[in-house]
């Protein structure tokens, strides 16, 4: 039997990629002025950050217990390792937990510590690594230490909006902050006065770093600086695995329109 990996929408996995791993996604809830919208392939995301843009509320929730369970239920037999955005940050964790009790099957679950693109490529490396017949014990630890590994730096576009989330504690100052998530938090890197300088310090920590990397580049509508930062990156470290994704609205939704970043961690020298 081959183990199967599920995960959950605020992962930011693109579809195309999901898809060729057989990564099941199960998609979070996005409420933008009172209207909930589920964060799957019908979404439109487009209207969505039109609406962000224009500075509509928006609130995000996991998905429902029972939206796990029917995932669960509909793998079979195969064992499942489930991936999920940190239990600091969400209660998706929990739901995936409580879905599998309802589904009466076994799930090894990973606590991914973190949120958005950086726990999905823990759930790209577990699926990789199922793909490549790891047994259920080494898909989840792939998984777990990705987690250890995987690091972002980030724009904050809408501090009111990380603000309000409750999940992004960050001092005002000139231009828009410049963060640094892995594992362990979020820290402070410094402030940007311009989109072309937040891509300045990703491109300056990239360069520091050894050993090849899966990279990925994310944006919620940033504009050509995200295009051209892809282009710098696969000049500056042409061996390494570089992924463009889309910053969905239930991250948009708390870091705002106009967020954009890097994420990157170490892949095995066997990972093409």
């Amino acid at each position: 039997m081959t183990v199967r990996v599920v995960t959950d929408s605020n992962t930011m996995v693109p579809a195309a990629l999901a898809a060729s791993l057989a990564l099941v996604v199960v998609p979070l809830t996005v409420t933008i002025g009172g209207d909930e919208l589920v964060e799957d392939a019908t979404i439109d995301v487009a209207d969505a950050y039109r609406r962000l843009r224009a500075g509509e509320p928006a609130t995000t929730s996991a998905p429902s217990p029972g939206a796990f369970a029917e995932a669960y239920r509909a793998i079979g037999d195969d064992p499942i390792v489930s991936v999920h955005i940190g239990s600091a940050y969400s209660g998706t964790l929990d739901a995936a937990r409580l879905g599998a009790s309802v589904a009466g099957v076994e799930v090894r679950f990973v606590d991914t510590a973190t949120a958005s693109f950086l726990a999905g490529c823990c759930a790209i490396a577990a699926a990789e690594a199922a793909r490549a017949g790891a047994d259920l014990m080494a898909v989840a630890e792939t998984g777990q230490r990705t987690a250890a590994q995987v690091v972002s730096i980030f724009t904050l576009a809408e501090l009111e909006r990380g603000r309000a989330g409750g999940r992004l504690d960050v001092e005002a100052g000139e231009g828009a902050p410049v963060l640094r998530m892995d594992a362990s938090g979020i820290t402070a890197v410094g402030n940007a006065s311009h989109a072309d300088e937040a891509a300045a310090m990703m491109i300056e920590h990239l360069a520091g770093v050894p050993g090849r990397q899966r990279i990925g580049v994310g944006d919620a509508d940033a504009g050509p600086v995200v295009d051209e930062l892809v282009e710098r990156l696969r000049v500056l470290r042409p061996d390494d695995d570089v992924i463009r994704y889309v910053v969905g609205p239930t991250v948009a939704a708390h870091a705002g329109m106009g967020t954009f970043g890097i994420v990157h961690h170490p892949l095995a020298d066997d990972t093409r």
